[in-house]
């Protein structure tokens, strides 16, 4: 009987924005086939979540934090679409004038599901877009953390001062607890096409990192 590896460190937080990137595309492809009632309908519905973000964000960030969030766009578009070569099927698809042979079967083909990459195209962009904001988050996360880490201290240091007895069972699940939290941040503001106020949900995973990380602290083991 096989045994699967489980995956930790750096392997798991591959896999995982693998997954959410993965889950990204075809929750866009639902949002774009079978739009929200009352909402734009098709591609619309996408492009316009995209433009009001957008419009947020850049009216919160200065020119630097905007050159981050733009290299992120960039190189997440120029890994994707133009090394894979779609951005080019994509511009030749997009002229009007006939090709020859294989290329006009390939043309139609482009043409023929130019929803879906359409929808790449823009969901990408607001992937990148919501990328960008947590990566410029990570100073608040770590700050955070560290202070509550801090604070952790001194609860740490009263039971290695007193008769508590030793358990590494809740301090193991304040870890794992930290890495479902990273994963559901990841779930709650990358994935859905809907328009998002970053300003609500980075300060509540913040607040819900920190008090993992101070449990975590609190909880290691009394004897180094």
């Amino acid at each position: 009987m096989f045994r699967t590896k489980k995956l930790n460190g750096f392997t798991w937080y591959l896999f995982w924005f693998l997954a959410v990137f993965l889950a990204v595309f075809c929750v866009d492809i639902m949002y774009v086939v079978w739009p929200y009632p009352g909402g734009a309908n098709g591609i619309e519905a996408l492009r316009s979540t995209l433009e009001y973000e957008r419009e947020l964000i850049f009216s919160l960030s200065d020119d630097r934090t905007l050159g981050i969030i733009n290299n992120i766009g960039y190189w997440l578009y120029q890994i994707i679409f133009v090394w894979s070569g779609l951005d080019g099927l994509m511009r030749t698809a997009a002229n009007p004038v006939p090709l020859d042979g294989a290329n006009e079967m390939m043309r139609r083909f482009i043409l023929s599901n130019w929803v879906f990459l359409e929808t790449a195209a823009y969901g990408l962009q607001l992937f990148a877009l919501r990328l960008g904001v947590l990566v410029l988050a990570l100073p608040l996360f770590l700050i955070t953390m560290l202070a509550a880490g801090i604070d952790g201290i001194t609860t740490w240091y009263k039971r290695r001062t007193s008769a508590d007895r030793e358990t590494g069972f809740i301090y193991h699940r304040a870890k794992r607890a930290i890495e479902l939290i990273i994963l559901a941040m990841a779930v709650v503001y990358l994935i859905p096409p809907i328009p998002l106020d970053p300003r609500v949900i980075i300060p509540a995973f913040a607040v819900m990192l920190g008090l993992a990380a101070r449990v975590q602290v609190a909880y290691f083991k009394k004897y180094i």
